[in-house]
């Protein structure tokens, strides 16, 4: 983790998520090979758009060549591009849904973006939103079905589809563990919230919508990241996501609250150990959390190190690789889940020493559900 292409990547993602010069005392006689390197990782963590940011703060004679520039212009303009489309497709989804009378909560992602200097900079992704109603989960569906869009199999939790080039989740669930006792316990937590309509709205673009409640939201953000990571990896966004959220509003979280929950849940050292990771190489202060960091901890390193090179989601894994069906892809990616768990279990064991298991369990009920 000390190779002057990663500390350089973190460098100028940095700046880019604080708004802020990079360190130009550290781009001094940088050549193309490394800079190829520090492109490498942005586009394999889908975060060029960052990264541009990062290199305009540099003096020109210390940018990378022009058509590296370039490259990465076009880059950050077709994630502008995207994210524009993504909110205009929200708007009209929301307009959609309103007429029909159905609510939903917008879960993480484009809501996610506003913690940004430059929300339109970070790599969006699907759409997501949650029904807490039934007969709205069902509705949305069918409207969907009704427009002739490309819906998916319907997964454990939410149904996904493509409406306008843009990938939608509709979610019955806000998420789920797979472990019977902490899936009890999400559902209570989430209950609670309907119950008490304890939602937030937020306005993106002149759209409200419901979104929830911090506490809620920041423990939502992590355990959504935590389950990819533990299943195969995360990328940068995510990361820098869940570190984002903290700084926007850890003075507004109840932090007493937000404990009790992550600790019910046993996710609180994992947290510790992330936050630990976002002080080291995301320059995060470590006052936005709830609980003390570690940057010398025994996994903030391993944590990091498992990121960066797993890509985004992890997919890196998949790269310069064959596969001669699709199970056998789902059996690599099992041995490779699998053999990660010695590594990692510790940070949270309840939820990773179980992984085998929660795999094949999965992949029958989505077998037998078809």
């Amino acid at each position: 983790m000390n190779e002057p292409n990663v500390s350089l990547f973190f460098e100028l993602i940095r700046s880019a998520i604080w708004n802020k010069p990079a360190d130009e005392s550290l781009f001094r006689d940088i050549d193309s090979s490394v800079w190829e390197e520090i492109l490498s990782y942005a586009e394999s963590h889908k975060v060029t758009a960052l990264l541009y940011d990062g290199v305009l703060t540099l003096p020109e004679l210390m940018r990378p060549e022009k058509k590296t520039v370039y490259k990465l212009f076009f880059h950050a303009d077709a994630i502008e591009q995207l994210n524009v489309r993504n909110t205009q497709v929200l708007k009209e989804l929301s307009d959609v849904y309103e007429k029909m009378g159905i609510s939903f909560v917008l879960l993480k992602g484009h809501g996610n973006a506003l913690c940004y200097p430059n929300p339109k900079r970070r790599p969006p992704g699907d759409i997501d939103f949650f029904f807490y109603r039934e007969d709205d989960y069902r509705n949305a569906n069918k409207w969907a079905e009704r427009q002739g869009c490309d819906m998916h199999t319907e997964s454990i939790h939410h149904q996904s589809f493509e409406y306008k080039k843009v990938h939608i989740e509709n979610h019955k669930q806000v998420s789920y563990f797979q472990i019977r006792r902490y899936d009890r316990l999400l559902e209570s937590e989430v209950q609670k919230i309907i119950e008490e309509d304890n939602f937030l709205q937020l306005d993106i673009e002149g759209i409200k919508v419901k979104i929830l409640p911090l506490e809620f939201n920041v423990f939502f953000i992590f355990q959504h990241l935590f389950h990819h990571f533990i299943h195969l990896g995360i990328g940068m966004k995510q990361f820098c996501d869940w570190t984002l959220f903290w700084n926007k509003f850890s003075l507004q979280i109840d932090k007493e609250k937000f404990i009790r929950l992550a600790e019910s849940f046993d996710l609180l050292n994992a947290m510790k150990v992330f936050a630990s990771a976002a002080v080291k190489y995301l320059g995060a202060k470590p006052s936005i959390f709830p609980f003390e960091t570690d940057i010398d901890g025994k996994y903030v390193d391993l944590v990091m190190e498992d990121i960066l090179n797993g890509g985004n989601f992890g997919f890196s894994i998949f790269k310069n690789r064959t596969f001669s069906s699709r199970i056998h892809r789902k059996w690599f990616s099992f041995k490779y889940t699998t053999g990660r768990i010695r590594k990692i279990a510790a940070i949270a064991p309840q939820h990773i020493r179980t992984l085998p298991i929660i795999k094949i369990n999965k992949n029958l009920k989505l077998l037998f559900k078809k």
